[in-house]
Parts: C-alpha cells; structure tokens; sequence
C-alpha cells in the first residue's frame, strides 16, 4: 500500500531549484506535466500545495485541483520565506541556502496562514482542507493545535523509517510518516552538489531524519523501491514523497516514470484516507 505525495510551491517562493528551470517555466507547470504521468499510471496523488500558488498560478494548478485522482492537501498558505539576511548572503558568497525559514512564527502568524491556505483550498477548489505537511517540515509545539482548531485531520511532517502504519497524534491528528526516503534532501540536483552536501551535513535541520546521505537519482530511486517493497511485505504503508520539481530537474521524469510503473498495480491511497490503516484501538480525529 502507498500514499504517494509531492509539494508544490508558488514561484514568488523563489525556492533554489526554481532558479535552475528553463526560461518562462515554473513549479506548478512542471507539476501538472507530472500529472499526466500520475494519470497514465493510474495512480492516486496526494500534492501539498502552498495557498500562494492557488491564488498566484492557478490556470497552471486547475488540473490537478480538478483530477479525481488528485487531493489537494495544505503546505502553507505563504510558505516560509527565507530572511533577506540569508538571501543577502546567499548572493554575496554565491552559495544556496537553505530555501526556507527555520521558524514557523508565532502561535497567532500560524494561525492566520493555516486559515488562509484552509480558505484558499475551499475558495478555488469547493473542498475542505484537511491533510496537511508544513513546509520544509518545519513546525514547533503549537503547529498540530491550530491545524486542529482550523479543522485539519491528517498530517505527514514525520520523517521515520521503523514506523510503518499511521498513529493518532496527542493533539487528535492521524500522523503518516514519511517512511521512505524522501527526495529533496537524499537527491543530487540543481544546487545539491556533493560539495553542498557536505557542507549541509555540519548542520543537519532535521533531527528526526534517519539519514543525511545524499544519491544520484538512480541509486535514490532504487533505494525508494526497496523500502517499498519491505514496507509492503511487512503489512505496512509506504508513505512516499517525489517532488514534481525535483523530479523534473534531476533528470526530466526520467526515473519517476520508473517508480510511478513499479508503484503501478498495488493499492494507492490519498493522506486523507490513511485512517484506514491506523491499529487496532487506536482512536484518530
């Protein structure tokens, strides 16, 4: 069983990878090619999309806003900008850094983004909001409340490679972690040198990760099918994340029409019906 599930920014994010695609391209274009993949497979997508991107690019998100196979889940509403400071020096070394804030804000910022990007989802798309991954899976003590209070059930943020079923979270969310090797951080690409990496490793963001590796992708694909495969033959859910972008920018869909093809046939399910799976006894939202 597999929850497949990408992010997708507004281009005025101005990530670093939007910087590496071609002239008059942006994120949300390369993500609705990506569809078309998702569709000739036949396979079910979750997409965390930032509010921006509903309102700033939304002929280009339409398509995935209308697929049947296609849930839109909340990445927030303005993403998390990186300080002019870390922009300032990013330009003045010539290094990348990282792409977003290490905060996400105060407990009443949140709240106001959360509501946002809950009332953007329902504006454009006529749906309520309820799966949600904060972006760059940044959150603090306060995150899981608001995202309850603004009516959210379901969040991915967790990065674990033992846990292999959905679990109630203490503030009342069902948590799916991502237990496959997630791409952006494991994957060579755009600014990803292996000289970057290195240097990225001295000040790992997420403690929870269980690796700082990184792989060309091929060796990355491969290991995704891997831990699929033992995922599925241990009963478990294998919570995948692919960025469109990145899957773009490393090497044009190349390998994610591998992996789409292998994940092809098993059963596929969206973030808001991981409920399903939690064990027995435990009590989700």
């Amino acid at each position: 069983m597999i929850c497949l599930t990408g992010d997708i920014h507004h281009l005025s994010l101005r990530i670093n990878e939007h910087s590496y695609l071609p002239e008059g391209d942006s994120e949300t274009a390369v993500a609705e090619r990506y569809l078309h993949l998702i569709e000739e497979f036949g396979l079910k997508a979750t997409f965390y999309v930032t509010g921006r991107a509903l309102d700033e690019e939304w002929p280009q998100l339409r398509p995935l806003a209308d697929s049947p196979l296609v849930e839109i889940g909340g990445h927030t509403y303005s993403g998390l900008p990186r300080s002019a400071w870390s922009a300032l020096r990013s330009r003045l070394t010539g290094r990348p850094t990282v792409s977003h804030a290490s905060s996400p804000g105060p407990y009443h910022r949140q709240l106001r983004d959360a509501a946002r990007m809950v009332e953007a989802v329902a504006r454009r798309t006529g749906r309520q909001l309820v799966s949600w991954r904060s972006h760059g899976l940044v959150r603090d003590r306060h995150t899981e409340s608001i995202l309850v209070r603004c009516g959210i059930r379901f969040i991915s943020d967790e990065l674990s490679w033992d846990k292999l079923l959905p679990e109630s979270t203490p503030a009342g969310l069902i948590s799916h972690p991502i237990n496959v090797i997630m791409d952006h951080d494991h994957l060579y690409h755009a600014h990803r040198t292996p000289e970057y990496v290195e240097r990225q490793k001295a000040r790992w963001g997420y403690a929870q990760d269980p690796t700082r590796e990184s792989y060309p992708i091929e060796a990355w694909a491969e290991l995704v099918r891997t831990q699929v495969q033992a995922i599925e033959e241990r009963g478990g859910l294998a919570t995948v994340l692919m960025h469109p972008l990145c899957m773009f920018i490393a090497d044009r869909f190349r390998a994610a029409r591998r992996l789409l093809e292998f994940f092809a046939g098993r059963r596929c399910v969206w973030a808001s019906e991981t409920a399903q799976f939690l064990p027995e006894g435990a009590h989700g939202a």
